[in-house]
């Protein structure tokens, strides 16, 4: 029974197609920046990381910076520098990529913009911490000042952890919810619409069984279908960027240096990896739910993608800050905040209720896992005792 269900998930053609053409979709996207200067040339400062964050926290460079409003040549610091910088630009000296000076753009963007900016980000951070001491003394100002006072040292971004953060934030989870709901919609709807279904519900035991064998092929194939995405995900940007060197605080990444966050780079990404993995498996069930209750293939899949839908638009619309609210907090339980986890969980999100600080990720995890069960009861009573009719 197991692989029969499974089979008739898979057989469907016109699935294999939209996954075909998706994928194509999401690799054109994705490299559509392959020749760009940032892309070729990644990697080109990557043996200095080290020197480039200590010119950042030298005091005298530091000074220099801000007393020009942070306006300021190359030339002004470069004495101040590591040889080893100088060593590496210049090993680019007199080449040149689709009319940039290849040397010259490494010390102007790579080395003097870096620096500029990581004590941009440092007077920033500083700042809130000064203004939050200055608040008045209540449980939210606590946490945060808390937070950003333990916060990593701010690194320079060249790590491109942000390429593999910013790509599971919004297109790769509407991709994998797309399919999941394309293929699961029908998993009950396509036995009613063809008569199947008095054919299976023939015995109690048997109702069981045909449940759990629907229940257990369909998260087989919405894990598979992660996995598969996830993988070409992971596949596109090694060929583009390479795996990351290092890890580096969160905080570190243009998306989330003022956020109070202490996780790091690379712990976003494996919980986004997980995120994105239990999402599909809530959204496998609601889908399933829906499909329980419509005698219609075509309903059931738009309910479900107005169910996943209405998610995606409030999480992107309604993004505030580090601070829920009951106008953001719809969009920030969704499932698909749940497989995107950039919002609530690497903008360190917080709801204060009374007195008490919650972290928002902790609410989303338990709102979804709350509808994960609530729709696999609703599927089971439902299905398990439906009436056959003549």
């Amino acid at each position: 029974m197991f692989k029969n269900e499974f089979y008739k998930i898979v057989a469907k053609k016109y699935i294999w197609i939209f996954v075909l053409v998706l994928a194509v979709f999401y690799v054109f996207i994705l490299t559509d920046t392959k020749d760009n200067f940032g892309v070729v040339y990644s990697d080109a400062l990557q043996p200095v990381f080290e020197e480039i964050n200590e010119a950042a926290y030298t005091p005298e460079i530091r000074e220099y910076i801000i007393k020009n409003g942070y306006d300021i040549k190359i030339d002004d610091i470069e004495h101040f520098l590591s040889p080893k910088i100088a060593a590496t630009v210049d090993i680019y000296k007199g080449s040149t990529y689709h009319g940039y000076d290849v040397a010259k753009t490494l010390w102007e963007e790579g080395v003097k913009n870096r620096i500029v900016n990581l004590v941009k980000r440092n007077v920033t951070r500083e700042n809130i911490i000064n203004q939050l001491r200055a608040d008045s003394d209540n449980p939210l100002n606590r946490y945060l000042l808390k937070q950003y006072s333990n916060m990593p040292k701010i690194e320079a971004n060249l790590t491109r952890w942000d390429d593999w953060i910013d790509t599971n934030k919004t297109l790769l989870p509407g991709m994998i919810a797309f399919v999941i709901i394309l293929s699961i919609s029908g998993v009950y709807s396509n036995e009613y619409a063809n008569k199947m279904h008095g054919i299976l519900l023939t015995s109690k035991k048997g109702r069981k069984e045909v449940f759990w064998s629907k229940f257990a092929v369909s998260i087989l194939f919405s894990v598979s279908c992660v996995i598969a995405f996830q993988l070409l995900n992971a596949g596109i940007l090694t060929w583009m960027y390479g795996i990351p060197f290092t890890d580096t605080p969160l905080n570190s990444l243009s998306l989330f240096y003022k956020m109070p966050t202490t996780l790091t780079a690379q712990q976003m990404y494996i919980m986004q990896l997980a995120g994105s993995m239990v999402g599909a498996m809530v959204l496998t069930a609601v889908v399933l739910c829906i499909s329980s209750f419509c005698r219609e293939n075509i309903l059931s899949f738009f309910i479900s993608c107005l169910y996943f839908g209405c998610g995606f638009i409030l999480s992107n619309t309604l993004e505030g800050g580090y601070l829920s609210s009951l106008i953001t907090l719809p969009g920030e339980v969704s499932t698909f905040s749940l497989m995107s986890l950039v919002d609530v969980l690497g903008s360190g999100k917080v709801l204060v209720v009374s007195d008490t600080v919650v972290p928002t990720v902790l609410i989303t995890i338990a709102v979804q896992l709350c509808i994960m069960v609530v729709a696999i009861a609703l599927t089971y009573f439902f299905y398990t005792r439906k009436e056959i009719s003549r």
